[in-house]
């Protein structure tokens, strides 16, 4: 019964994202065409020209073709290496690490809080159990 309860509620709080149609609105960016519903764009320029189409409407704009790319200049020249550095001292030893003073907690409070969660247990259990 409690599976069949979960089962529900998890069918609930996923529904809205198995009712979804295919997205309606597609761009590639690699194509340069870009799409929602019937409607048709294109971002290359083509004979100096850029279309747009949606249902019978067609848009067209003018413009200029991108210029060629020009060669890129030559690297600069890989500066000299720099001199080999002295012998530097080496560093003091680090200190021995402080140890931390007591906080005056005690591991008591957790260990009852988990003797009352496997009593909680338990007792649900056996509850259970005396029910069926």
């Amino acid at each position: 019964m409690m599976l069949a309860a979960m089962l529900a509620v998890a069918m609930l709080a996923a529904s809205p994202a198995l009712a979804q149609d295919e997205p309606a609105v597609v761009a590639d960016a690699k194509a340069n065409v870009a799409g929602a519903g019937g409607a048709k764009a294109e971002a290359e320029c083509k004979d100096g020209v850029i279309e747009a189409k949606a249902g019978g409407v067609v848009a067209k704009a003018p413009c200029e073709p991108e210029p060629p790319k020009a060669a890129p200049p030559p690297p600069p020249k890989a500066a000299p290496p720099p001199p080999p550095p002295k012998a530097a001292p080496a560093p003091a030893p680090a200190p021995a690490p402080k140890q931390l003073p007591a906080t005056g907690g005690s591991s008591v409070a957790s260990l009852f809080a988990l003797g009352a969660g496997a009593l909680l247990v338990g007792g649900g259990l056996l509850a259970r159990r005396l029910i069926r």
